[in-house]
């Protein structure tokens, strides 16, 4: 069977994925963008204080697992970066912590597989 030139462009590999983020570090200034404009809930970040963050004077205890940096990838998903350099996922009731990356990523991406892209309507 012949695949349309528009299915082919629609398919997203794990390599074209993973290479296409953007590393937002978790400051006040960045909590629109990740919040707002990415679509991502306070509840779901690793140490968010819900819609206080935006009170002026928020103070916070930073713990070895405070987020402080959210990598946001351009086709769906993301993960949270922590203050002790570990990587944290959380999908559905199952989460990780990991000193690197990789599991994390190919979690990530077989997650988002079929559910943001690559579908059956691509």
């Amino acid at each position: 069977m012949t695949k349309h030139v528009h299915e082919v462009r629609n398919k997203v590999s794990f390599e074209e994925w993973k290479k296409d983020y953007e590393d937002i570090p978790y400051i006040k200034e960045n909590y629109k963008k990740i919040h707002e404009d990415y679509g991502i809930p306070f509840e779901c970040i690793n140490g968010g204080k819900g819609k206080e963050c935006f009170r002026e004077n928020a103070h916070y205890e930073l713990s070895p697992y405070t987020t402080i940096c959210v990598r946001v990838f351009k086709h769906g998903g993301f993960y949270e970066i922590c203050l002790n350099s570990q990587y944290y996922l959380v999908l559905g009731n199952e989460d990780w912590l990991e000193d690197s990356p990789d599991l994390i990523e190919k979690e990530l991406y077989e997650w988002c597989n079929g559910e943001i892209f690559n579908t059956e309507e691509n």
